[in-house]
Order: structure tokens, then C-alpha cells, then sequence
């Protein structure tokens, strides 16, 4: 598979250990971009236009709802699906994320098996 024939996914968190995980868990099967927070991810998302975000909610600067939020009022990334990752693990915090329109929430801390499954069954809906 040749590096343009990759989805691009774009990984926002504020936690550097996080985004270094993430790529351990991605590298190789997908092309990643990477920000800091809210504010800097809807900047990459308009330059890269990424097939999926992965977006942790807590975040300095704009966090992950307003993140979230802002990606769908701009046209050129609305239609972008966004998998959640919080430490909130209460049921109904996760429905509330999943109603709102996130297509999948994960709970830190993060487990690969799950991070690929939700990622592999986002990207292949239609």
C-alpha cells in the first residue's frame, strides 16, 4: 500500500504520551497528523482533510466538544467522523458523547484491540 493510498487520520490530545501511544498504535497502517488542542486540531483538519480525528475531550485552549462542534459548522469538515477519548467512564457521559454525534467513544486508559476496532469500523462505514 503505498503512502497516498493510506486514510489520513488526525490524533488531537494534549497529553504527548497519548499521541505517542496512539502512533505506536497506528504506525504503519494509517498516515497520522497530530495537535495539541481544540484550537490547533480545527486548523490541521482544514489543511489535511483527514478520513477520521480522534480527539481526546479535556483539552486546554478549546476542548473537545467545541472542537467537535466547530469541525461540523465548517463545511469542509463536517462530514468527518470523530472517534472520542475521555477518562469519563460513566455510561450515560459516553451516551451523551455517542447522541451528540461522536462516532465511537474509547476510555483511557487506551487499549490498542480497541482503538484499532473503533478506528477499522469507522473508517469502513459508508
Amino acid at each position: 500500500m503505498t503512502r497516498s493510498a493510506r486514510k489520513r487520520i488526525l490524533v488531537v490530545d494534549d497529553n504527548h504520551d497519548i499521541l505517542d501511544l496512539l502512533e505506536v498504535f497506528l504506525y504503519g497502517k494509517y498516515d497520522l497528523s497530530t495537535a495539541l488542542n481544540g484550537f490547533e486540531g480545527l486548523k490541521a483538519a482544514r489543511e489535511v482533510t483527514p478520513e477520521l480525528i480522534i480527539t481526546d475531550i479535556m483539552m486546554p485552549v478549546m476542548d473537545g466538544i467545541k472542537f467537535f462542534n466547530s469541525l461540523r459548522e465548517d463545511q469542509k469538515t463536517a462530514a468527518v467522523p470523530v472517534i472520542a477519548i475521555t477518562s469519563f467512564i460513566k455510561k450515560s457521559n459516553i451516551k451523551s458523547l455517542l447522541s451528540m454525534g461522536f462516532s465511537a467513544v474509547i476510555t483511557k486508559p487506551l487499549d490498542r484491540n480497541a482503538i484499532l476496532s473503533a478506528v477499522e469500523k469507522t473508517l469502513s462505514k459508508p
